[in-house]
């Protein structure tokens, strides 16, 4: 009788895309976007570049998009924001945006290297960081079309709303990181500090549903 090897194959296939993914995230986590190379990655790995452009069609990009596109915190939410938009399961989309936001900024406070990726992406022209960027987007237009109904008929602008409390986020959070201190005498490295984010972050978004 005769065994295939393609069962091991494939296993060992996904082990190796494993560890050049992590490698990725350790990289980024030490040493920011700009360690990112791909000797670099392959030694992290403990596996030859061959494999990378093998099993990422030959493009040392792919590897890093796939990458992103397993941490991002907007890609995680991806099917669910897919799910909420073509069922119309969930009425309160006040709570639906409040959580998203806050859950964000929880998220982008303890992922350091998702915190590279946005300095990757507002410091350096990347046509894949553009591409990430697009693909967010297009999951933020999918949320602003819940809220459409409500605020179709009053001149708020929930788009800009949202690109401040957004902007805010990154920034708030970039900044205690890389210089320390406070930002609007707010210290988010504590946890008053991140809490009162959230309570804003709350309250923004009420008083423009209430508005």
């Amino acid at each position: 009788m005769i065994f295939s090897d393609k069962p091991k194959q494939t296993r060992n296939k996904e082990l190796t895309k494993r560890k050049l993914m992590d490698a990725v995230g350790e990289i980024l986590r030490k040493e920011g976007y700009a360690g990112l190379g791909v000797n670099k990655v392959a030694k992290q790995a403990g596996v030859t570049k061959k494999l990378i452009y093998d099993y990422f069609d030959r493009n040392f990009n792919n590897l890093i998009e796939a990458y992103i596109l397993e941490t991002d915190y907007w890609m995680m939410f991806a099917d669910k924001v897919k799910e909420l938009t073509e069922r119309h399961q969930f009425t309160d989309n006040q709570k639906l945006i409040t959580d998203i936001l806050q859950n964000q900024f929880r998220y982008f406070y303890l992922d350091k290297q998702l915190q590279e990726l946005i300095i990757w992406e507002l410091t350096a022209k990347s046509p894949l960081m553009r591409s990430i960027h697009h693909v967010r987007e297009s999951l933020g237009q999918q949320l602003f079309e819940m809220t459409d109904t409500h605020f179709k008929k009053t001149n708020i602008n929930f788009r800009a709303v949202a690109a401040l409390l957004v902007g805010g986020i990154y920034y708030s959070i970039l900044h205690t990181r890389h210089n320390g201190g406070r930002f609007s005498d707010l210290d988010v490295s504590t946890e008053q500090g991140r809490e009162e984010m959230l309570e804003a972050i709350e309250m923004i978004i009420s008083w423009a549903y209430e508005a």
